[in-house]
């Protein structure tokens, strides 16, 4: 019994999964909970903490590592942190590979989205409600303000339960012995304090959504469905998602509050739907000949909201079933109509890259990065394809360029470690896989990796004592969340 009235409390304060919230009381009621959390957890510590859950999710969760995916989700995240009440606070946002409807907060500004949340978003408008809701949980801090009602519970034990139910909420079966395993010190009194949170959220992330210049009433409408699917699905749903619908207070609350905003017309990015179109062309929920032929289909009949984008996905699902010519031709058509578009050179320029004219290639993307050489994706493609033809002092420079935007991606440090590797920089090599594992949730593989490295760095004082200071660093943050 404790177990369940763990999840029910932890999932929802701690992970917020939007739409699974219980009914909640009038927004004029809401208490004052002060400041009392910041006497518990300081907001420098619960970014540590979502920190190491961050690592320990890449072991076990799906993350989408494709580049203009993660970019899309990224930007559209930034844009609404900017209208929140705290604009200057470090976000970051990541898709998850998951058929599921699905989106939570970790403590620190981490926020996740399955692929199966942003295509059940009819609009953009949809998605970005879910964005706004989850950033409103972490700008009011939910999550530390959730540990001040039981300071009993340490961080490293409060890290565990996160950790568990992040994975059983993932499917994975290892999640509820994690959270078994765990002190139940946080308690069932916590569940009223919850409702508070998702009706702040619901009234902050609309605020956001507004100031954003999106129609509110999109979260609503987000809801309804949500509701819609849960009732047309409940013997088929996980237990956790059944014992939190969406409810019909917090549906008709959240559009009363919605009808107090004026109407903004409904127009999609061409971003958004050019990235669900190729969410469904990379979908691991499929047979891949099978989702090229839907899309040949949409094409020839005219079903898509945006020829453009329903014939990107059309080319990345050829290119992903190793038919680069035609995938090739599509590209071509695509950037007649749109020369300058960075995804469309990318596809072009993969498309030759599998038919192995990689002169061609490179030459793509030569001319694409001096046109858009801040593209993010653009650059870790381009890296790419400079580490798989051998040009490997070039694909570093691009890679320490990507880095200094992207300080925290573990798959931009395993490229560079490939690409020092090719340049028999062995120091340089295992330094930049020490930060591959700490940011892939192995910080021991992270501290042996540095360890090799002191063996190259010779008797450089500079070079050893900042190896020495970054082992430390991670051996510290080791002992924290141990309890030692």
């Amino acid at each position: 019994m404790w177990l369940k009235s763990c999840r029910a409390l932890l999932a929802v304060t701690l992970l917020c999964q939007l739409g699974q919230a219980p009914a909640y009381a009038d927004t004029a009621n809401l208490p004052d909970l002060g400041d009392e959390s910041l006497t518990v957890i300081s907001p420098a510590q619960e970014r540590k903490l979502g920190e190491d859950l961050m690592r320990q999710s890449h072991r076990s969760l799906a993350f989408m590592d494709d580049p203009e995916i993660s970019e899309y989700i990224q930007s559209l995240g930034r844009k609404l942190v900017s209208h929140s009440d705290n604009p200057q606070q470090d976000f970051r946002f990541f898709v998850i590979d998951n058929p599921t409807i699905n989106a939570f907060a970790l403590p620190g500004g981490f926020i996740g989205v399955h692929t199966g949340l942003i295509l059940a978003t009819q609009d953009e408008a949809e998605l970005v409600s879910v964005l706004a809701h989850e950033i409103a949980h972490i700008t009011q801090r939910h999550i530390p303000r959730m540990i001040a009602e039981s300071q009993r519970t340490t961080l490293p034990a409060m890290a565990a339960i996160l950790a568990g139910i992040l994975l059983a909420t993932s499917g994975h079966q290892g999640g509820e012995a994690a959270i078994a395993l765990t002190s139940a010190a946080v308690a069932q009194k916590g569940i009223n304090y919850t409702r508070t949170f998702e009706e702040e959220a619901d009234r902050i992330g609309m605020q956001i959504l507004a100031q954003s210049n999106y129609d509110p009433r999109a979260m609503p409408a987000f809801f309804e469905r949500m509701q819609n699917i849960n009732r047309l699905n409940e013997t088929n749903l996980p237990e956790f998602l059944r014992t939190h619908p969406v409810t019909t207070n917090r549906i008709a609350d959240s559009r009363n509050r919605a009808e107090k905003y004026p109407v903004r017309p409904v127009i999609d990015s061409s971003d958004f739907l050019h990235v669900r179109a190729k969410i469904r062309a990379l979908s691991s929920d499929g047979n891949p000949d099978e989702i090229v032929r839907s899309f040949k289909e949409n094409l020839a009949q005219g079903k898509y909201r945006n020829i453009d984008a329903e014939r990107y996905g059309y080319a990345v699902a050829l290119l992903r079933t190793r038919q680069p010519a035609a995938a090739r031709a599509e590209a071509l058509k695509l950037i007649e109509r749109h020369p300058g578009k960075p995804s469309y050179r990318i596809l072009d320029a993969e498309a030759e890259m599998a038919m192995e004219h990689n002169k061609q290639a490179l030459g793509i993307y030569a001319d694409a990065y001096a046109k858009s050489s801040t593209d993010a994706a653009l650059v870790q493609y381009y890296a790419s394809a400079l580490l798989k033809t051998g040009h490997y002092r070039q694909a570093r420079d691009l890679l320490k360029t990507a880095l200094q935007q992207r300080p925290e991606s573990p798959v931009l440090y395993q490229m560079l470690a490939q690409a020092a590797g090719g340049m028999n920089s062995s120091f340089e090599s295992h330094k930049a896989l020490a930060e591959y594992y700490y940011f892939s949730g192995n910080p021991n593989a992270a501290i042996q990796q540095l360890q090799i490295a002191t063996r190259y760095a010779g008797d450089n004082f500079y070079l050893q004592s900042s190896l020495e200071a970054r082992i430390a660093a991670i051996k510290e943050e080791m002992a924290i969340y141990q309890g030692k």
